[in-house]
């Protein structure tokens, strides 16, 4: 059992300083944002700076695409990256969301994405892990075909995750492809140290669970399990979702107000998106889901404090709250 976690900032020397720490507590991997790049810096230049500042730990860009990069621009820095700092860098893709969506891009079609995925390949180092995050039969279908690693972008519902592992390793083997897929799920995460602050916690997270829930449901709800009454309004609301506030946390920030008349659907989005909690409540959510759903690895996306905390101490709080599974 593998995590990976995402630290969500704006600073690329706070980013380098996350890295060592992550490394310390035991994650697997680390990731880089590539997201909204009017409000976010570069990821390669702070990979660069992440794999050269730390000694074991896997680096890579979560998510990119191929359209604000070029695949050929993934597969030079894979190459460069790889030499820098063998065997740690991993390449995360995606169709794009916010960062094409939030610059005026469309994102790419899956068709793209695995012609960049085999383009990559052709230059890149053999060995080179490539993750695919896809949360539709589309995505699920192309990451089987041509990924090592598929992140599954459906929230932790068991059920959804088994479906589409299915579906991803049926792919795979119509495509004969002998290399066995490993199966990650996607969940931002974030540790109390009271149970009396979850209720606040979650509060001053709506927005991010409704980010994953726009990049899960805005194209489909095909065999996401989604009560068929709510799929109306989900809908709705999430078109309104604003690329300029994203990864924007507050009780007051825009995204985090589009379900403020609808606390069930609200309430639903938050459990299945998001595991916030004590250590014990979000250690036990992610390693049950994990272990029911029969994934290799979880990425956890570490947002921003609803608390306005320092990151250091939100990551190493993560850190210590799933310490006997990263051990």
């Amino acid at each position: 059992m593998k995590f990976g976690v995402i630290p969500s900032l704006r600073s690329a020397r706070e980013v380098v300083e996350l890295a060592r720490i992550a490394e310390d507590a035991g994650f697997w991997c680390f990731g880089v944002p590539d997201t909204a790049p009017k409000i976010n810096q570069g990821c390669y230049p702070t990979i660069t700076a992440s794999l050269l500042a730390t000694d074991r730990i896997r680096v890579g860009p979560q998510i990119s695409n191929p359209m604000n990069h070029h695949w050929s621009v993934h597969a030079a820095a894979a190459r460069a990256l790889d030499e820098l700092a063998p065997g740690r860098f991993v390449l995360g893709l995606a169709t794009g969301d916010g960062a094409v969506l939030s610059v005026g891009l469309r994102p790419a079609r899956w068709a793209e994405v695995e012609e960049a995925v085999a383009s990559i390949r052709t230059i890149a180092s053999p060995t080179l892990e490539i993750f695919v995050a896809a949360s539709g039969p589309k995505g699920t279908a192309s990451a089987g075909r041509v990924a090592t690693d598929l992140e599954l972008a459906v929230g932790l519902d068991v059920e959804t995750l088994r479906r589409f592992a299915e579906r991803a390793r049926a792919a795979r083997a119509a495509a004969g492809v002998a290399e066995p897929l490993r199966i990650w799920a996607m969940a931002p995460a974030f540790v109390v140290d009271h149970e009396k602050d979850v209720a606040a916690a979650r509060l001053g997270l709506r927005a991010i669970a409704n980010g994953s829930s726009r990049f899960c449901f805005s194209r489909s709800f095909e065999d996401k399990g989604v009560p068929e009454e709510w799929q109306p309004v989900i809908a709705e609301r999430l078109r309104r979702y604003d690329h300029g506030y994203h990864g924007i946390v507050g009780q007051d920030a825009p995204n985090s107000l589009l379900f403020e008349d609808r606390p069930d659907i609200q309430n639903y989005l938050l459990e299945r998106m998001l595991a916030v909690g004590t250590a014990d409540q979000v250690r036990e959510k992610l390693t049950n889901t994990a272990r029911q759903a029969g994934l290799d690895g979880i990425w956890i996306s570490m947002m921003s404090s609803p608390f306005g905390e320092d990151r250091r101490q939100t990551l190493e709080r993560l850190g210590a709250a799933l310490a006997p599974a990263l051990r």
